[in-house]
């Protein structure tokens, strides 16, 4: 359904885009003889260019994270199996460790097949997960201390070359 949706978008765009304007055809219709018109398209037709090609990528980035949703399985927070680590041990093949209601199992997973490779008697516990923006925010303060640091250095070596 949203695949046809897409392509249908995708052809009216392409037809908007290329269908040319009647400031268009108004310069290659009103020629004079001896004069040949540049055949230069209107500011308001390359204004409604640029607007449809703007919502054309801005509609091929909603359907490339669609894409991206549906291929990688981003998780929601309300699912009751959660993959909890995943390792490439081959070309097509992982190891898959996944939480289902409290209990841990080790996945084969390879073309075609998964396979239960052990099932843990205790569940490995993991730290709180660090999110992305926790991360941004601890290294901005390292930053910050640094800077701070340094301009402490350098104010230092300022004041004692200005008592010599």
């Amino acid at each position: 359904m949203l695949k046809a949706i897409m392509l249908r978008y995708i052809a009216i765009c392409y037809v908007l885009i290329s269908y040319p304007t009647v400031a268009d055809e108004q310069l290659v219709t009103d020629k004079s003889p001896g004069i040949e018109a540049l055949g230069a398209p209107s500011l308001g037709s390359s204004v409604w260019q640029m607007g449809l090609g703007l919502l054309f990528v801005l509609g091929l980035i909603l359907l490339l994270a669609w894409l991206m949703r549906r291929v990688t399985g981003i998780q929601g927070s309300k699912q009751h199996i959660k993959i909890v680590s995943a390792i490439n041990v081959g070309n097509r093949e992982r190891a898959v460790l996944v939480e289902v209601g409290g209990e841990q199992l080790l996945l084969g997973v390879a073309a075609g097949q998964v396979s239960l490779l052990h099932k843990l008697q205790s569940p490995i516990a993991f730290d709180k997960q660090v999110d992305f923006s926790h991360s941004l925010q601890n290294a901005a303060a390292k930053l910050a201390n640094r800077s701070a640091a340094s301009k402490n250095t350098i104010n230092a070596a300022k004041a004692e070359n200005n008592h010599s």
